[in-house]
């Protein structure tokens, strides 16, 4: 049964990308250009959207390998976390910028190694998912403690990282480090984001949770565009990404529906600490106030 809905899948997959193919006056005969673009793999469903990007991979959830993988993150997060908490103000700045040196070469070299094992694509290799854009905020925003985009790396990269955790795709295959790279990057964007809210003590203003979603819908339009100029899928704004999550609902264009609500959604739940602080401080205010 399973076997027979991936020979369906591939067959739609196959006659969408030969329409592509004609409108663009392309030889049209896609099974003899490329290899299926659908495969089931012992670990992973791969699919990939155009013939020139490289082939997604995911992890089964709840897996053994989900399990050890997640688990041995967060603990690198929590022991950090944790180390940055029990130093001083002056030992707690260094470890900020180590770990910001950290995140912001692998952000810088893994675009090298990308090329170095002949996978680099301009369809798949741009940062420009929300945690792709995140983990460059990540090393960054260690140094530079600018607030827009210290909470542009909150709301943006907690979330998303989380899910990317929770229900892993592997945009670029999971040969060689990409496996460990893809942990380090998703990783350390939760790190950062937290580093710099429970440990350097920064905090999103209020009623930031709905103006950076508001602002985020301005990159939509240029994500597009990209994705039509190089027939790409950044953002998925063009095909769902292949993850089991119970927020892809539907197909295109309606789960692109569900995934702005589900941001919506995580940027407010991300924002309740500090939502009740903001609370909490008005009502000590008002208090004083009536007691003077």
């Amino acid at each position: 049964m399973l076997h027979t809905l991936t020979l369906q899948l591939q067959n739609i997959t196959i006659h969408l990308l030969n329409t592509h193919c004609r409108s663009k006056n392309i030889d049209s005969n896609i099974e003899k250009l490329y290899p299926p673009y659908f495969q089931l793999q012992d670990r992973a469903y791969i699919f990939v959207y155009s013939p020139a990007m490289i082939p997604h991979e995911t992890i089964e959830i709840f897996s053994l390998l989900w399990w050890r993988s997640n688990i041995v993150t967060i603990c690198i997060i929590f022991s950090l976390l944790m180390l940055g908490k029990w130093f001083n103000v002056k030992h707690r700045e260094q470890l900020a910028k180590f770990i910001g040196i950290i995140l912001i070469f692998r952000t810088i070299g893994i675009h090298f190694y990308w090329d170095y094992l002949g996978i680099w694509t301009i369809e798949s290799s741009l940062p420009l998912h929300l945690c792709g854009l995140s983990a460059i905020l990540s090393g960054i925003v260690l140094f530079f403690r600018k607030q827009w985009a210290y909470e542009c790396l909150y709301f943006w990269g907690i979330p998303g990282a989380f899910h990317s955790l929770l229900t892993p795709e592997f945009t670029v295959g999971t040969s060689g480090f990409l496996f460990y790279e893809y942990y380090l990057s998703h990783g350390g964007i939760i790190l950062s984001a937290i580093y710099l809210t429970w440990v350097l003590g920064m905090k999103p203003r209020q009623g930031s949770w709905l103006k950076i979603f508001i602002s985020s819908q301005i990159l939509l339009p240029f994500i597009v565009f990209i994705n039509w100029i190089f027939n790409a899928n950044y953002m998925y704004l063009c095909t769902k990404p292949i993850v089991n999550n119970p927020f892809l609902i539907g197909e295109w264009p309606w789960y692109i529906l569900g995934i702005e609500l589900a941001a919506l959604l995580h940027f407010f739940i991300a924002y309740l600490p500090f939502a009740y602080l903001y609370r909490q401080i008005k009502v000590n205010e008002r208090a004083k106030g009536v007691s003077v």
